[in-house]
């Protein structure tokens, strides 16, 4: 289900206007191992098929030379698995950055509204004294809460798109 947006921040996050992010963080993880996970398991195979032509070198004939030149040919099986393991751990390993990514981004997040929510709590606590002077700061502080969320997601876009 991955992180989510405690409900007494979501209002904040709604004023700003913000939507809390959909992405599952823990979803991409798994995916991420996954897609790792079957790189590993096609160099596995791959191997074994390697290994099983070995056995074939004591072999001879017409058809096992058509097989060996067939093997060595660049567009051969032992290459395409080998770009298939190739390919599927590397989008493993982008799915692990767009995770951290989202992951980042929605602690951030919380950790952005969490200094407002304290910031906005402390100017009506000092209202009184300040005879209402410091409701004033409420909205300088919601900009600049709302630049640093912006500058977040940036970052994460950053991260994500390179």
């Amino acid at each position: 289900m991955g992180i989510q947006i405690p409900g007494e921040l979501s209002g904040l996050l709604n004023e700003l206007g913000y939507i809390w992010p959909e992405s599952d963080e823990e979803r991409l993880f798994e995916l991420g191992q996954a897609w790792i996970a079957f790189g590993a398991e096609v160099d596995t195979v791959s191997a074994a098929a390697g290994q099983a032509t070995v056995r074939l070198s004591d072999n001879h004939g017409e058809a096992l030379e058509a097989f060996r030149v067939q093997w060595a040919h660049t567009d051969s099986a032992p290459e395409v698995l080998h770009g298939i393991c190739t390919g599927a751990r590397a989008v493993g390993a982008a799915l692990l950055v767009c995770a951290m990514a989202v992951l980042a981004l929605k602690i951030n997040v919380i950790v952005q509204l969490t200094l407002l929510a304290i910031a906005i709590v402390q100017a009506i606590a000092t209202a009184g004294p300040t005879l209402g002077a410091s409701l004033l700061e409420i909205p300088v502080f919601k900009k600049l809460i709302d630049i640093a969320i912006d500058f977040l997601i940036g970052q994460a876009l950053e991260i994500v798109l390179g």
